[in-house]
């Protein structure tokens, strides 16, 4: 077996090797993850990148704007990381083959692409909601009023402190659904 080769997925099994991590004896300490574990954590050993980022926020102190501004692209980050919603390519493609023109035979018609290139200026704008793409969600425009009133902490963190956030988001099960309860609970 040669460096050279490829495994089942068409990758090169020395692209495959990763470095041994600081303070690891493991030789390949590393693992192929879904996306969603990604972003929303694996196990007690990986945190996942939305929760890093919410401990990062808090960790800085963010202001309450643009923490509730982030906060909502996190979680349309996340819903589309779990699969509820679904990818822009995959929007794309169901428009084509729902489209009244699509034959199904692979051929993108001038009208088609232009009617496809409409919708997504449409969706850009802000003038069109396809919900399976969007959700919810809405992104209004970000203001720059009031976003420096509030001087973000520089103080560098201490390993512990640091790990010790990370934890309290890592072991949240939802963000989503832990944020919804918490809503409703002051609406009490």
């Amino acid at each position: 077996e040669t460096d050279n080769e490829v495994d089942e997925k068409g990758v090169s099994k020395q692209r495959r090797k990763a470095p041994v991590a600081p303070g690891s004896d493991e030789e390949n300490s590393y693992e192929e993850m879904s996306m969603k574990e990604i972003m929303t954590g694996k196990g007690d050993y990986f945190p996942g990148l939305i929760p890093l980022v919410r401990a990062y926020l808090d960790y800085v102190n963010c202001d309450d704007v643009a923490h509730a501004q982030i906060t909502k692209y996190l979680d349309f980050i996340e819903l589309r990381a779990v699969g509820k919603l679904v990818t822009p390519a995959t929007w794309m493609r169901n428009f084509v083959r729902g489209h009244p023109s699509y034959k199904g035979d692979s051929v993108i018609s001038q009208n088609i692409a232009y009617d496809l290139m409409m919708a997504c200026k449409e969706i850009g704008e802000g003038t069109r909601h396809e919900s399976d793409l969007l959700g919810d969600f809405k992104i209004d425009p970000i203001s720059p009023r009031g976003a420096y009133d509030v001087k973000l902490e520089g103080r560098k963190v201490k390993n512990d402190d640091l790990m010790q956030l990370v934890r309290r988001y890592a072991n949240r099960q939802s963000f989503t659904e832990t944020r919804k309860h918490s809503v409703s609970e002051k609406a009490l």
